[in-house]
C-alpha cells in the first residue's frame, strides 16, 4: 500500500480530488480547496522568494482565528518548513522568549498585534521577515509582492520524520517549552482523531477554539484536509455568534473547552437557536462540571458528547469517553485509544492494579521526540521507556481512567492526601458555584501541626450570594472532614495564563 508520506501531501491530495469542495469559511466568505490552494501557492512562493524560507526553517503564525491562518499553515508545510503557532494571549516577555527560541525566518502578524510583536522582536537578536495581515482581511496582503512563480504541488523532499510543528507549552510555572511534532506524529494523530470522533467527509466543523491550540494545529487542520471537510472559522467564541454560524452553515461538530460550554448553556439565545445540524459536541482541556454535561445532554439529546484527553507532549489524542458514558461517568477521561499505551504506577514505578491512585504514564512511542533546543529535557520525565506525566490518576475495572490532579498539587493535611481536583469536582456540584480552584496553604498557629490546609477559591454565578459556611456544609455532605476546605475565598474571576489555565500559585 502506498500511503501519503507527510501532512503536506494531505492538502495536495484533496485539492486534486475535491477541488470544488469547501475548505473553509471566514466572515461569510467561502473558499473551495481549489480557491484556497491558489492562495496557498502564492504565499508559498512569497515565503520562498521574498522571505527566503527554506525546508526546516521556522515560520511563526501570530494571528487570531482567520482564513489567513489556515493559508499560512499550509503554505509553510508545503515548503517543508516548520509551523510555529504563537499564542497571541502571551505576555510580552513570553512573546519575546518564543521568538528568541524559535528564531523564525518569517512571522505572519496581524495588524492588531504589530506593536506587541515589534517589542518582542526588539528584545531578541532575530530579525524575521514580517508578513502583514490586515484587521478584516481573509488573506495576507503580499500577493502583489510575490516575485517567484506560484509553488504548486512540488514535493520539497519532506520525510515522515521531519519536523512539522513546534508548539510551545503553556505551563503555569516557568517559560514555555517547544514541543516538536514530526509529520509522522501528525499522521498518527489524524488517525486517532478520526477514530475518536468518527470524523467524516460530510462533516462541517465549527472552529471555536484558537488556531494556536493543539486541537486545531494537530487535529482539525490536518484532518479536514485529509477528509476534504470544511472549517467554519469563528473570529471570537461568543455563544450567540457561534449559534448563528452553526445554523447558517449547518455545522455538525462543535469542539471547545469547558468554560465555553458553561457560557453556552447559560446564554439566553440558546433556547431559540437552531442547532439541529450538530452531531458531536466534544470538550477537553480541563474538567467539565457534571451539571454542564447534564445540561448539554438535556438540550442536545441526540448529539454525541465526547470528553477527550491528550497532552501537548503526546503525539495524539490519547483517551476518549464515549457519549453513552458522558453523564454517568462525567469525571472520567474515558479509555485509551487502541494504539495508545498507558500505565499507572506508584512512586517506585510499579504498575498499580485497578482502583489504586498513581501517576499516569505513556509509552515512549506515544510521546513527542523532544523539546526544541532543549536536549535532554524530555528525558528528565522518562523512566525505562515510559513518559511520566505528573498527572495522578486511577483506572476502574472496565478501563475507564479518572484524573485526580497534578502530583505537585497534592495537599497533605495531617498526613492525609487531598487531591485538589476531587474537591473541585464536589464544589462544582453546588448550583451557585460557577468556577472553583483548590490549593494547599501552610497551616499556622494552633493548626500548624496539620501541615497544610485546604483552601477553596470560589467564583459564584452572577447574582449568587454564597457564604463560607454554605460551601463547607456542601462539601461535608460528600467529603471526609480532612478534605473539606478549611479556608474559603470568593472572587469575581480566577487568575489564568495565556492558555486559560488557572494560575494556582496566585491563589495561595
Amino acid at each position: 500500500m502506498i500511503r501519503l508520506p507527510h501532512i503536506a501531501a494531505f492538502w495536495d491530495n484533496t485539492v486534486a480530488k475535491y477541488p470544488r469542495a469547501r475548505a473553509c469559511l471566514y466572515r461569510g466568505v467561502p473558499y473551495t480547496f481549489a480557491e484556497a490552494d491558489a492562495v496557498v501557492a502564492r504565499l508559498a512562493g512569497y515565503l520562498r522568494a521574498v522571505a527566503g524560507v527554506q525546508p526546516g526553517d521556522r515560520v511563526a503564525l501570530a494571528l487570531p482565528n482567520c482564513a489567513a491562518y489556515l493559508f499560512a499553515y499550509w503554505a509553510t508545510l508545503r515548503l517543508g518548513a516548520v509551523v510555529v503557532p504563537v499564542n497571541i494571549r502571551l505576555a510580552g516577555d513570553e512573546f519575546a522568549f518564543v521568538f528568541s527560541d524559535a528564531e523564525p525566518t518569517a512571522v505572519f502578524v496581524h495588524e492588531s498585534l504589530e506593536g506587541k510583536i515589534a517589542d518582542a522582536l526588539a528584545a531578541g537578536s532575530a530579525a524575521p521577515h514580517l508578513v502583514q495581515v490586515a484587521q478584516d482581511s481573509d488573506v495576507p496582503a503580499c500577493a502583489a509582492e510575490t516575485a517567484a512563480a506560484p509553488v504548486n504541488s512540488a514535493d520539497p523532499g519532506i520525510a515522515s520524520d521531519d519536523l512539522a510543528i513546534i508548539l510551545y507549552t503553556s505551563g503555569t510555572t516557568g517559560l514555555p517549552k517547544g514541543a516538536m511534532m514530526r509529520h509522522c506524529d501528525l499522521l498518527f494523530n489524524v488517525e486517532n482523531a478520526i477514530l475518536a470522533h468518527s470524523f467524516r467527509h460530510e462533516d462541517v466543523h465549527l472552529l471555536a477554539i484558537p488556531c494556536f491550540a493543539p486541537t486545531a494545529a494537530y487535529s482539525l487542520f490536518p484532518t479536514c484536509a485529509y477528509l476534504a471537510s470544511p472549517l467554519v472559522m469563528a473570529p471570537q467564541p461568543h455563544p450567540a455568534d457561534l449559534f448563528a454560524l452553526i445554523d447558517a452553515h449547518r455545522c455538525t461538530t462543535f469542539i471547545g473547552v469547558p468554560t465555553l460550554f458553561n457560557l453556552v448553556i447559560h446564554d439566553p439565545a440558546l433556547a431559540q437557536a437552531d442547532l439541529s445540524s450538530l452531531r458531536l459536541i466534544a470538550y477537553s482541556g480541563s474538567p467539565m462540571p457534571a451539571r454542564t454535561i447534564s445540561a448539554l445532554r438535556a438540550r442536545f439529546p441526540h448529539v454525541s458528547l465526547h470528553n477527550f484527553f491528550g497532552l501537548t507532549e503526546t503525539i495524539s489524542i490519547t483517551h476518549v469517553l464515549p457519549s453513552a458514558d458522558a453523564v454517568d461517568r462525567a469525571d472520567s477521561i474515558g479509555k485509551a485509544l487502541p494504539e495508545v499505551h498507558t500505565k499507572i504506577v506508584d512512586e517506585s514505578g510499579r504498575e498499580l492494579p485497578a482502583g489504586q491512585l498513581g501517576e499516569l504514564c505513556f509509552r515512549r512511542d506515544n510521546v513527542i521526540s523532544g523539546y526544541w533546543r532543549q536536549p535532554g529535557r524530555l528525558e528528565e520525565s522518562l523512566q525505562e521507556g515510559w513518559f511520566h506525566t505528573g498527572d495522578l490518576a486511577w483506572q476502574d475495572e472496565e478501563g475507564y481512567v479518572y484524573i485526580q490532579g497534578r502530583k505537585k498539587e497534592m495537599i497533605i493535611v495531617a498526613g492525609q492526601n487531598v487531591y485538589a481536583l476531587e474537591v473541585e469536582s464536589v464544589l462544582l456540584r453546588h448550583p451557585g458555584v460557577r468556577e472553583a480552584a483548590v490549593v494547599g496553604v501552610p497551616a499556622t498557629d494552633a493548626r500548624a501541626p496539620l501541615g497544610e490546609l485546604v483552601k477553596a477559591v470560589i467564583v459564584p454565578h452572577p447574582g449568587e450570594s454564597l457564604t463560607e459556611l454554605e460551601i463547607k456544609r456542601h462539601c461535608a455532605g460528600t467529603l471526609p472532614s480532612y478534605k473539606v476546605p478549611q479556608l474559603v475565598e470568593f472572587r469575581d474571576e480566577l487568575p489564568r495564563n495565556a492558555a486559560g489555565k488557572v494560575l494556582k500559585r496566585l491563589l495561595r
